[in-house]
């Protein structure tokens, strides 16, 4: 049973893989002064890889600075002290990003967040289009905050959905992001990577005034 669910956990994370999509490069984009920092939310044997699927090549190509920071698994206590030890190592060394989370992420972050780390340039929390929890998370925030609600599709291969269900019920987790809105299935990819590549210009804006 064991062998099964392993080669199982293998095959699902191998179906979402990058695959060659084409697409044509949004023309003069300003870039952003400071790097992009996708965080990984929490993971699981049956979503374990490439968490952001096409998001964080897409803005590459586009020829933004690009890093993904990878946290615990799926405890949160565990997962908060990551990042707060990689939050002192980047203020120390005076290093500054934009930060880019899903929303179970920024739920278990967003009281470290709340304290102004002088890295921390701007969040942005990637959302499903039915979310319910709305702006009031948002507010009295003492740096730049915004949402992308991104668009969501019911379509998607079965065994694409399989795994996710099944990692869901891995990690437990009640506020997962979508499959749609994390940039893993094909109908979806495209337009839900062009709006993430609208944040990222007007973030570059705000550096620009900023510098």
């Amino acid at each position: 049973m064991a062998v099964f669910f392993l080669g199982l956990a293998l095959m699902t994370n191998r179906a979402r893989r990058r695959k060659d999509v084409a697409f044509e490069l949004k023309p003069n984009c300003l870039l952003t002064r400071f790097p992009m920092l996708f965080v990984t939310g929490p993971r699981s044997m049956f979503y374990f890889s490439t968490y952001w699927n096409l998001y964080t090549p897409y803005l590459a190509e586009h020829g933004y600075e690009v890093f993904t920071l990878h946290l615990p698994w799926s405890k949160t206590r565990l997962r908060r002290e990551r990042f707060e030890y990689f939050l002192n190592q980047q203020e120390s060394q005076n290093r500054k990003f934009h930060l880019v989370v899903d929303t179970p992420t920024f739920l278990e972050l967003q009281d470290i967040l709340r304290k102004k780390s002088p890295s921390v340039v701007s969040i942005t929390r990637i959302c499903d289009s039915d979310l319910e929890a709305g702006p009031a998370d948002l507010r009295a925030f003492p740096l730049p905050v915004g949402e992308i609600e991104m668009v969501d599709t019911p379509k998607g291969s079965l065994f694409l959905h399989l795994g996710y269900r099944l990692h869901k019920q891995w990690v437990r987790r009640k506020d997962l992001n979508s499959l749609s809105s994390l940039g893993a299935l094909p109908d979806t990819a495209l337009e839900n990577s062009g709006l993430l590549l609208e944040r990222a210009q007007t973030l570059a804006e705000m550096d620009l005034r900023q510098s």
